[in-house]
């Protein structure tokens, strides 16, 4: 991306290349070639054998005028040979790493590596002020890294050629260029005179969105814990916006895990819109919910190709120029342009990425090592980063930097090769094997660093082993050849089953944590025994496991000038700020709540355990105080469960006692359409009574505004299930000098509570009950970390919590 400047242009050769070069078909997102540690390797082969007199990694830097602009371009050639003599022209290597011979390469691929050694050759003659009839060889380095040879490619050019063929890109770029330079004028001065949305700021608002600014001005990063109900979008969006006018940030980046949260941005966008703002805003959605054929829009042809792939490049142009400067960049904008010019609209509106003002998408698109947007490392912009829900970083972060391998997923691979794909099921084979002789070696060495857990049923095993111990690496190797295969069918145009796309997928993601993994990583060997004494296997698992993913955060942190964390649960500040890499001095903003006390009756009830080994005696209670609740002030209300099972004993005993009450429960793995269905039965005026379960979709991100929602009954202190990798990282927390339990356990269970319990109460004029039900909530550790605007009463029984409701409800 070049540089936006009023005087100089400044761009790299390889981006030149990438934007004004670039036709034909799309090619495969996964990859289609040597890895970059391959392809370094051989560059610097190659360079050591250079003859005497050349030089490798040759700086090319050029200033020219342009259509009235003036260009800085800039590149390194990998091998330069001067001219030597009068017979010989100057020569420009390129050196380019295969794994097939490359007349076997896409006539696309070989046509892109020689614009960027033309470029090259260009900007050369450019130095040493060649005329246009002089000669200039370029020379392409074919290295076949499966056969370990070299084959070279040369052509002459005169310089005069390689000139109009330079300008002609750059003068395509430049046309460019100057529009979105008009565009981000635009939006620069429409910024500067942009007011404050709303009549008045809620109280907290101004507080935050000053901090945010002299964040955003300054630089740094900064933790905002914001309770709900202060309006944190246009409280960080509104300063981000006005500091892109008046401080020169390039692009805002803003983070959040839930659709509903992306919806709430885009119509924040949409009101500064009306007040004249010029900002494009991109929203990206996930690749299955985007791509034509995933949503049935289009049919592969006999090849399995998608048709919107074939002149990708060529109709592009085109639809980018459509899109620039478009105030609302939606899925549903980028598929309806996608449709027009037969695009991929997934990889369309990757593609716009570059040139939106503001970019809305999920935390992987920040974060994750595989999925990472490669613009971001582009430092010659100022981005900033705002993260909303920002609770639910630690958790995602360690998910994208752990992965898993199971030997039924490997096999099945295997079997979708079978005729088509030989040298590639032979390799997925031998990766079984693999993992079978990883297995052997756990069960048979039972060190002490290689130890099983505790007592598991008999015919199931379970190894842990650290990063210094033994690791996997005959499972490396076959996972190493697996995809060395791949890479060479994806590279030679006769890409593996379409069928294993996802499960390659994730040998990709597995070879990748494997090369990240750390400290903070534990590999995690499971082994079930099959039933049939004939068979020594059933299923096998291999885990790499993120214990904490700090350190990974604060690497992705230090891409952007700005960062902004904040959420409506973030404490204590010591446990966030561990879990999210954040540094210790970073500024810790909290905020008062917006509402008055007496809009929340927060009715503490430990006459109740819900510990598991008491649940059975726990329902009737649950079933009393539920039926309690709902006979005070007849409404809306959810009851939130630690789990599913808990959920449906409860309801089991609610309807026999009480079987005149509808009942509306989540079910486990719900669809988009069922989840509408659930809330479509929060509507002001109805009496709908839901069981839900803590943490899902249904206690975060979505706004139950008035009579939606009058009441929550929260049932137990939401702590995570006990398993091996939770057992971990109370392990690894308490090697820290940490107390275990409250980071692996009661501070996740306490932000899933708090969430939950920031549905009731939306607006000014919201008034409800949360019941919070377990006798834990009494206890000095949870009271400690309540929210300042929590005032607690304690019910000690059934009457108790009648009468407190009645009081709250009759008061006006």
């Amino acid at each position: 991306m070049a540089a936006l400047s009023a005087e100089k242009i400044q761009i790299s050769v390889g981006e030149l290349v990438d934007f004004a070069c670039r036709s034909g078909d799309l090619v495969s997102t996964l990859s289609g070639g040597p890895t970059a540690q391959e392809g370094i390797r051989a560059h610097q082969k190659l360079q050591k054998k250079r003859p005497a007199g050349s030089e490798a990694e040759y700086p090319l830097q050029v200033e020219m005028e342009l259509d009235g602009e003036s260009v800085v371009l800039n590149g390194r050639v990998d091998i330069l040979h001067p001219q030597a003599d009068l017979h010989r022209p100057p020569q420009l290597d390129e050196i380019k790493t295969t794994y097939v011979p490359p007349q076997k390469l896409p006539d696309l691929n070989r046509a892109l590596h020689w614009a960027q050694l033309k470029i090259y050759g260009f900007c050369y003659g450019l130095q040493q002020q060649f005329s246009d009839d002089t000669p200039v060889a370029l020379q392409m380095l074919w290295h076949n890294l499966k056969e370990k040879k070299t084959y070279p490619e040369l052509q002459e050019f005169s310089w005069g050629e390689l000139e109009t063929f330079s300008r002609g890109a750059l003068t395509q770029y430049l046309q460019w260029h100057r529009r979105w330079q008009a565009h981000r004028q635009a939006v620069c001065a429409s910024a500067k005179t942009l007011e404050f949305p709303f009549p008045r700021y809620r109280d907290g608002q101004r507080a935050l969105a000053v901090a945010a600014y002299r964040c955003l001005r300054d630089g740094g990063e900064l933790v905002a814990e914001a309770p709900t109900g202060i309006g944190k979008t246009i409280s960080t969006l509104f300063p981000a916006i006005k500091a892109m006018g008046e401080t020169g940030l390039d692009q805002l980046v803003y983070l959040t895990a839930k659709n509903s949260g992306r919806q709430v941005v885009r119509e924040t966008a949409g009101r500064l819109h009306q007040q004249g703002l010029k900002l494009s805003v991109l929203e990206l959605q996930a690749r299955d919910k985007t791509c034509a054929c995933s949503l049935g829009l289009c049919s592969r042809d006999e090849n399995d190709i998608c048709p919107r792939t074939k002149g990708f490049y060529d109709r592009l142009p085109e639809a980018r120029q459509a899109l620039l400067a478009q105030p609302l960049l939606t899925p549903e904008v980028i598929a309806q342009e996608a449709d027009r010019f037969q695009l991929c609209p997934f990889e369309l509106s990757l593609q716009m990425l570059p040139w939106a003002d503001l970019v809305v998408c999920d935390f992987n698109y920040v974060f994750d090592p595989l999925v990472q947007m490669h613009n971001l490392r582009d430092n010659r912009r100022r981005r900033a980063l705002l993260i909303d829900e920002a609770h639910n970083l630690g958790d995602r972060a360690r998910g994208m930097f752990s992965a898993t391998l199971t030997r039924s997923d490997i096999r099945r691979a295997a079997a979708e090769c079978k005729g088509s794909h030989p040298s590639l099921r032979r390799a997925i084979q031998s990766l079984v094997r693999a993992l079978d002789k990883w297995v052997i070696e756990q069960r048979q060495s039972r060190t002490s660093q290689s130890r099983p857990t505790e007592p598991a049923p008999a015919k199931s095993e379970l190894w842990i082993n650290q990063r210094d111990d033994q690791v996997p690496a005959t499972v490396n190797t076959a996972i190493q050849k697996v995809l060395t295969v791949a890479n060479q069918l994806w590279e030679a145009a006769q890409p593996p089953p379409d069928a294993i796309a996802d499960w390659l997928k994730n040998l990709f993601r597995f070879q990748a944590i494997e090369q990240l993994a750390g400290e903070e990583h534990r590999y995690i060997t499971r082994a079930q025994r099959s039933s049939n004494p004939e068979s020594r296997w059933q299923e096998q698992e291999l885990e790499i496991l993120c214990l904490n993913a700090a350190e990974y955060l604060l690497q992705a942190y230090r891409l952007f000038h700005s960062v902004i964390v904040f959420s409506a649960t973030l404490r204590p500040a010591h446990f966030v700020y561990r879990q999210l890499g954040l540094p210790a001095d970073a500024p810790y903003l909290q905020l008062p709540s917006p509402f008055q006390p007496e809009q929340l009756g927060l009715l503490v009830c430990p006459y109740v355990d819900t510990r598991y080994r008491a649940r059975q005696g726990a329902t009737n209670i649950l079933v009393d105080m539920i039926g309690r609740t709902r006979r005070s002030r007849p409404g809306n209300y959810l009851v939130f469960f630690p789990s599913y099972r808990f959920l449906q004993d409860v309801a089991t005993a609610f309807s026999e006692r009480f079987p005149d009450v509808a009942l509306i429960q989540q079910e486990a793995g719900s669809s988009e359409l069922e989840r509408d269905y659930f809330l479509a039965h929060f509507q002001p005026g109805r009496e709908t009574l839901g069981f839900a379960i803590m943490g899902g979709i249904f206690g975060e991100g979505i706004d139950y505004v008035g009579d939606q929602l009058v009441g929550t009954i929260v049932v137990g202190t939401g702590l995570p299930q006990v398993n091996e990798e939770q057992e971990l990282l109370r392990s690894a927390s308490a090697a820290r000098g940490e107390n275990g339990f409250d980071i692996a356990y009661r501070y996740p269970g306490l932000t899933r509570v708090l969430q939950t319990a920031g549905r009731v109460i939306r607006s000014e004029r919201d008034r409800g009950v949360v019941i919070l039900a377990d006798y834990r909530f009494a206890d000095p550790f949870y009271r400690h970390l309540y929210p300042q605007h929590w005032h607690p009463r304690i019910c000690d029984n059934g009457e108790a919590l009648s009468a407190a409701l009645d009081q709250f409800w009759e008061t006006p």
